[in-house]
């Protein structure tokens, strides 16, 4: 088994993977809302970094929270959970489209 974990900058994309991950019977994951490093030190009363006063501009708060896919899923289903990804994404070789990767499972129960 593997955990694939995909880290969506785009929160909008979760419900659509969701839905299609499901019409292929693939069930069982966990989303929780998340944000990247800049927002956080964004919204941080820590000063940042000098380089950070020049990016703060390009930073967009009401659109800067993402959401974070776990899904513990048997090795034959990755494929088709990527595939999905790559769909709904458009590929995630685009900036800030998102993460994806696996950690293997050496013990579940539960699922």
């Amino acid at each position: 088994m593997q955990l694939l974990v995909f880290i969506a900058s785009n929160a909008d994309v979760i419900s659509p993977i969701l839905k299609d991950l499901m019409e292929r019977g693939i069930h069982g994951g966990t989303v929780i809302e998340c944000e990247g490093m800049l927002q956080a030190l964004y919204e941080s009363s820590v000063e940042p970094p000098p380089l950070f006063g020049s990016l703060r501009q390009f930073l967009r708060p009401e659109s800067a929270k993402g959401k974070i896919l776990f899904l513990a899923l048997h090795d034959e289903q990755f494929e088709a959970a990527r595939a999905v990804i790559h769909n709904v994404c458009g590929g995630l070789d685009k900036p800030n489209s998102g993460v994806l990767f696996t950690l293997p499972i050496g013990y579940a129960e539960g699922i």
